[in-house]
């Protein structure tokens, strides 16, 4: 049955009027009977206009609202499906169904997306009253009360602060607490939403064929035993879904910055193939010296990236020097060593292996000028290039693949990075005097299974 829902009805006195408006005789009069009877059409045509077929929609006997076609009602379920499971493992769906009753509805009845998706979500077993905190109109979290939402719009900012007083800290987005109802696995108390949030953003991350925890970690600059740990698992395999937190703000961070002094230019980075590099290595041919500049100005930022530039004065004091990178297209040589070693510098003796000063010396010492260079003695893997502070000073080990590891000590220069494949004779390190030494030489060691050996019993 078709109803007429909140209709004005038309006065039978007006269609009165009209009938003995109709039986006027004079003729005089003619033109004014026909002006009354066009404003009467007028007036009915305008309420008819006011009015439209509509569906009121119940689930349950209980109203969820009325709108202009069916279509629209399941337009905005969807959504709401669409919503709760973005942000829940909870799949909703009406109580008993929908029913639908056809309507003449005044234009000014129809319920407002808002509300009647707001309705769909209440009529849910599955779903509770809430407070929802969103940025731009984006979910974040949802807590069960008002004060405790409030609160964690308050706290979070404050983790982003410093003590610096010329940078101002606040939220990137229109963030809203709101009233509403939210599915009842995603309700979070204070704490547990403070805990997860401050993760950062989450992402999901399907397991790609041959790919390895390693790369993942580094793609996303996440420790893998971060992303293990939260995924309850020890290894991955293809096709898994890992869910990782990226560290990212889960509401924008908005910094202004106010400088007025010198400030460093960055360097530009330029890339130049040469065939005496390894392929997957790299060299610096050219260091890269960051330029100078004064700048007075207001510079902020959204999650650390800059968003805007107010620059009241600037003038460039140095220009930077742009770093020049060999990339290498050279064929990689064997990582295993062969087991026969060459001598690694040039030099004479100043220390053999074995007892020295009252204990055992493990390796040997060629002094040489500062500068001389350091050879690779075997084919192998670049395991440590760095400054040591237990006497070794400048240090580079290579792993032979075949239970040999060879330590280059005291260098003034480390040419080869950790990861390197090097073959025999690649020029690793140059001869110098840091750390524990007494003037410039190399000490140099072989070790088998972790076990000091005489050098001259190896090289040949």
């Amino acid at each position: 049955m078709l109803k007429i829902k909140n209709s004005a009805p038309i006065e039978k006195a007006t269609l009165k009027k009209c009938q003995r408006l109709f039986d006027i005789k004079n003729s005089k009069k003619n033109l004014v009977v026909l002006a009354l009877i066009s404003a009467v059409l007028i007036a009915t045509v305008s309420v008819v206009s006011n009015y439209r077929v509509g569906y009121t929609i119940k689930v349950d006997n209980v109203v969820l609202g009325t709108v202009a076609t069916k279509g629209e009602y399941y337009e905005i379920l969807d959504e709401v499906k669409t919503e709760v499971s973005n942000i829940s493992e909870i799949e909703l769906t009406p109580v008993a169904g929908e029913k639908f009753t056809m309507e003449i509805v005044s234009v000014g009845s129809f319920t407002e997306k808002e509300e009647l998706a707001e309705n769909i979500k209440a009529v849910s077993e599955k779903m509770v009253e809430g407070y929802t905190v969103a940025a731009d109109g984006n979910f974040v979290v949802a807590l069960s009360s008002e004060e405790d939402a409030n609160k964690v719009v308050d706290t979070y900012i404050e983790n982003f602060k410093s003590d610096d007083e010329s940078i101002t800290v606040g939220y990137g987005a229109e963030v809203l607490v709101t009233q509403g109802h939210v599915p009842q696995d995603a309700v979070r108390t204070y704490d547990e939403a403070m805990d997860e949030i401050l993760k950062g953003k989450a992402v999901i991350h399907t397991v790609a064929e041959s790919e390895t925890i390693e790369a993942i970690s580094e793609s996303y600059s996440v420790a893998k035993e971060d992303i293990l740990s939260e995924n309850e698992v020890e290894e991955i395999a293809v096709g898994m879904s890992l869910k990782i937190y990226t560290g990212e703000p889960v509401i924008p961070i908005k910094t202004v910055e106010y400088i007025n002094g010198n400030i460093e230019i960055p360097f530009e980075i330029e890339e130049k193939e040469d065939s005496s590099v390894y392929v997957g290595q790299t060299r610096i041919e050219t260091k890269g010296v960051p330029g100078k500049k004064y700048l007075h100005a207001y510079i902020t930022k959204i999650n650390g990236v800059i968003t805007e530039e107010n620059v009241i004065e600037s003038d460039v004091i140095t220009m930077p020097k742009t770093q020049v990178v060999l990339v290498g297209t050279k064929e990689l040589p064997p990582s295993a060593g062969t087991g026969s070693f060459i001598m690694p510098t040039s030099g004479r003796l100043t220390s053999p292996y074995g007892s020295r000063w009252g204990r055992a010396h493990q390796g040997i010492d060629v002094g040489a000028p500062t500068g001389t260079p350091i050879y690779a003695s075997d084919n192998g893997i670049v395991i440590e290039s760095e400054y040591r502070s237990n006497g070794y000073g400048n240090i580079i080990k290579i792993d032979h693949q075949n239970g040999f590891v060879t330590y280059y000590a005291h260098c003034s220069q480390l040419y080869a990075n950790v990861g390197d494949v090097v073959a025999k004779g690649d020029k690793i390190a140059a001869v110098g005097s840091t750390g524990r030494s007494t003037g410039p030489h190399l000490h140099f060691e072989i070790r088998k299974n972790d076990v000091a050996q005489n050098p001259y019993n190896y090289i040949k």
